[in-house]
């Protein structure tokens, strides 16, 4: 798996087997980046960070004039753990200032949670999902207990030291009454990315061999998929759309020499025009209305 090291040039597109990302567009309010469970800002090798848990997103903000923050809260625990931690990275880096959250995966539920709870509704602008379990995933179900796991799923999961606390908040039934109790703000424009994964490319990507297993559970319980999250729980707010890619390919890990992203290439272009899509929301009345989902 490519594009987890910091960060492609920024630039004109030349020709060859290199894909330059456009140069990012610039927004007047800072962005937040938010990550998943089992998430991270950076790893550090011999005192220097080599893997970003947003590939090359954030210097390529940086590149364009935006004010970027990453957040750092608890790898795993519960949506109301995570979100205090998010809560308050956000208060103290923005001191009552608005910005734009970006959440990958569990990280757009922390975040609704936080809008709603923490008073993160006052602060936030808008809210990007990508890959999130808006209505659970049936891999928490069956990791719970609500139905059978496979063995060499709970074998993969447990090798992580699976947070139960977390997978119980994202299981279907759990994550039915989370949206019960937390409403969308009329003040924030919510919108969402989902992936729909192929199967066919895993043998491909043996950085995450379990999606051999999750991919056709999901598949068979609900649909199109990313590998972790299915695209039916993951479309959430007024824009929906959907990446040909993995779970982690929205964050912008790919193939090496991925050209095309049909095979889970660099999303760039897919991120610039997310941007874009932000742009009248900063103006005074620019949140869109919400469609029902």
């Amino acid at each position: 798996m490519a594009g987890a090291l910091e960060p492609a040039p920024v630039g004109p597109r030349p020709t060859g087997v290199q894909i330059y990302p456009p140069v990012a567009p610039r927004l007047r309010h800072p962005v937040i980046l938010a990550h998943g469970l089992f998430g991270f800002d950076h790893v550090n090798v011999l005192g220097k960070p080599v893997v970003y848990y947003f590939a090359g997103v954030p210097a390529w903000l940086r590149a364009a004039g935006n004010t970027v923050h990453v957040s750092r809260v608890a790898p795993m625990g519960s949506i109301r753990h995570r979100a205090e931690q998010l809560a308050a990275f956000v208060q103290g880096q923005l001191a009552g200032a608005k910005a734009h959250l970006i959440a990958h995966s569990m990280g757009g539920l922390d975040a609704r949670y936080a809008i709603q709870e923490l008073g993160l509704g006052n602060q936030v602008l808008s809210l990007t999902t990508l890959g999130t379990p808006h209505r659970g995933t049936v891999i928490a179900d069956k990791v719970v207990g609500w139905t059978r796991l496979p063995a060499g799923l709970e074998l993969w999961l447990r090798s992580f030291g699976a947070d139960l606390e977390a997978l119980r908040d994202l299981a279907r039934p759990a994550m039915a009454e989370f949206n019960r109790r937390i409403v969308d703000d009329p003040r924030v424009r919510y919108a969402s990315v989902a992936g729909e994964f192929s199967p066919t490319w895993s043998w491909r990507m043996g950085l995450f061999p379990h999606r051999l297993i999750t991919s056709p559970i999901l598949q068979s319980a609900e649909g199109p998929n990313d590998g972790i999250v299915s695209v039916a729980s993951a479309e959430w707010g007024t824009h929906s759309e959907v990446w040909r890619g993995d779970h982690f390919n929205l964050v912008n890990w790919h193939l090496p020499g991925s050209q095309s992203e049909a095979e889970n290439g660099p999303r760039w272009e897919h991120w610039a025009a997310m941007l874009r899509r932000l742009g009248p929301v900063e103006a005074p009345g620019g949140i869109a209305k919400r469609v029902d989902d």
